[in-house]
């Protein structure tokens, strides 16, 4: 088993190995790597992605209900896949 030494913060006694203080949690060896650093650029594209979305959505809806309002067929699987992509929307906007 390894040697005891103590701990720079609390005087605790650990073991010789350990990476951390059991008692305090303060680390045992100096840090020899920093974290990466990370982007915090704002995601331009994920910003605007619904809501161009939405208004695709909203006008190919209207469109739709226009020619239905006016005595013209619109197959039902247009509607089912408008659905499916409101869906998809409202999905994607509570993802973020």
């Amino acid at each position: 088993m390894g040697d005891a030494v103590t701990c720079a913060q609390c005087g605790q006694e650990i073991d010789d190995g350990a990476l951390v203080c059991y008692r305090c949690g303060a680390p045992a060896t100096p840090r020899t790597h920093e974290p990466a650093q990370v982007d915090e650029r704002p995601d331009i594209a994920g910003q605007w992605s619904p809501i161009v979305l939405a208004i695709i959505l909203a006008g190919t809806t209207l469109f739709f209900a226009g020619l239905a309002y006016t005595g013209r067929p619109v197959a039902p699987t247009v509607w089912v896949m408008l659905a499916v992509a409101g869906g998809m929307l409202a999905w994607r906007l509570r993802v973020r």
